[in-house]
């Protein structure tokens, strides 16, 4: 039984999107360690943290198929460099979050803020409403996961540097994104 053309091509372009997700997201956090390993709070709570910003947009832009880009991205980064060694629950716990605090925030927006899929509405207050949402849902969520696996007893101060790192993260990308785009000349509307 062979799938219809526009299933397929739907397909391949989720997958696409998952793969753009998985790397773009890599090479942030990559260069997040890179740049701010040294000012780390804790293992796994940093000051800055860009990573934050991509798991923000990528939710955005890509909804669901961002959503498992960021899922499967977690799973890897937190693999490879060893964040919870030989705890592979508390990884799998942590990359879940990752991946579904910032869907909650975009969710939020969708029905709440009246956000449209298209993204045609995001006004400024909606997408900074929506990186506060997630700078506060994603540290919340981890550190009770976190205290619950006996990773961090850290609660309060945790959360407190893991918010400032979150909304850090993504105030820099967005606006770096934004930046980017002012110099991208769209063709005039006709």
């Amino acid at each position: 039984m062979s799938i219809p053309s526009s299933s397929a091509a739907k397909l391949r372009l989720n997958l696409l999107t998952v793969t753009i997700t998985v790397v773009v997201y890599m090479l942030v956090y990559m260069t997040n360690d890179w740049l701010f390993k040294h000012i780390e709070f804790t293992q796994g709570i940093a000051w800055i943290y860009l990573p934050a910003g991509i798991r923000l947009i990528c939710t955005l832009l890509f909804a669901e198929a961002g959503v498992l880009g960021i899922l499967f991205a977690s799973l890897l980064t937190s693999s490879i460099y060893a964040i919870f060694p030989g705890d592979p629950v508390t990884t799998i716990g942590y990359s879940i979050i990752s991946a579904l605090a910032p869907y909650l925030a975009y969710r939020f927006t969708l029905q709440e803020m009246r956000l449209q899929r298209s993204l045609s509405n995001l006004t400024t207050t909606r997408l900074l409403a929506c990186i506060l949402l997630y700078g506060l849902a994603n540290p919340l969520l981890q550190l009770m996961w976190f205290v619950l696996r006996g990773v961090s007893y850290h609660f309060w101060s945790g959360l407190i540097v893991m918010s400032i790192g979150d909304l850090t993260g993504s105030l820099i990308v967005v606006y770096a994104i934004k930046m980017l785009l002012s110099f991208v000349r769209l063709p005039p509307h006709q």
